[in-house]
């Protein structure tokens, strides 16, 4: 048992190290942005924004939209699909060295070569250029498409987001409008003649469609939790508490691979905490 975990150890800290994601190769993302243009059209844009900075010690984990199109996992990228030539740029951040030490090595605009092999994208440009002339060279007839809803990121759902959203909204010492609705609102201040449109229909259709390589994440991941519930149930007998079993499986997933669990378990006891839909305590 002893080998088999030192085992573990080293092959996953080998993954974990990697700066940038393996599963999926240019040609997937191509064919995701081939979706996105037929669906734009000739006489439009497509732009998506990246998660932003981790404001604590929280795993960074990237949108579901921007991962969809790019797979980069770098903080405040942006990513453009020009659908009047088809191509394809990613706009990354200066080199932040102070991140990189803490953190370890993270794409940035100084990697465009190796940007454009991982990816496949046309070009790279720091986001320094998104300052001004944002998107580039618009008519007043070309539309801006983006995504309305709010982005999906760790441990999220877009209905809970919203529930989230609407609450903050409702609070009268709060208010604030959500980060995808400001950059809306930027990009519609910032290019007064063009029509913004919601990109979410669109990129919700393609990801409905699952690829080879899709199918099996999804398959792996189904398997890590079935270990985790079996382990779990195994483990379960009188005087554990609910928390212990939440272990357990999380112990499961971690060990063979996963980064993170995608949504807290459900983990209930009892007449009272069972009838709890979402129970976590």
């Amino acid at each position: 048992m002893k080998k088999t975990f030192i085992i573990f150890l080293l092959v996953f800290s080998g993954v974990w190290g990697q700066h940038y994601q393996t599963d999926f190769p240019p040609s997937e993302f191509k064919s995701r942005w081939d979706g996105v243009f037929s669906q734009i059209g000739n006489n439009s844009v497509a732009i998506v924004q990246g998660f932003p900075l981790s404001n604590g010690f929280i795993m960074p984990r990237q949108t579901n939209a921007f991962y969809y199109l790019c797979g980069i996992e770098t903080p405040h990228a942006y990513i453009l699909l020009d659908g009047r030539n088809r191509k394809v740029t990613l706009y990354m951040p200066p080199k932040n060295e102070r991140l990189e030490r803490s953190e370890g090595r993270i794409l940035n605009a100084e990697d465009k070569k190796l940007i454009k092999k991982l990816v496949g994208v046309n070009d790279v440009l720091s986001t320094h250029e998104m300052r001004e002339n944002f998107p580039p060279n618009l008519k007043s007839s070309v539309t801006i498409y983006t995504m309305f809803t709010p982005a999906e990121g760790q441990g999220q759902s877009r209905y809970e987001l919203e529930v989230a959203n609407a609450s903050i909204a409702a609070d009268s010492w709060d208010g604030r409008i959500n980060r995808e609705g400001r950059f809306v609102q930027l990009l519609r201040t910032r290019n007064r003649r063009n029509e913004v449109k919601d990109l979410t229909p669109i990129i919700d259709n393609l990801r409905s469609l699952k690829s080879p390589r899709e199918i099996a994440l999804i398959r792996r991941a189904s398997q890590l939790a079935g270990l985790g519930m079996i382990e779990a149930i195994k483990s379960t007998e009188p005087g554990v508490w609910e928390y212990q079993l939440d272990g357990v499986a999380r112990y499961i997933y971690l060990i063979n691979g996963a980064r993170l669990e995608a949504y807290r378990s459900i983990t209930a006891s009892g007449t009272k905490n069972i009838s709890n839909g979402h129970y976590y305590r």
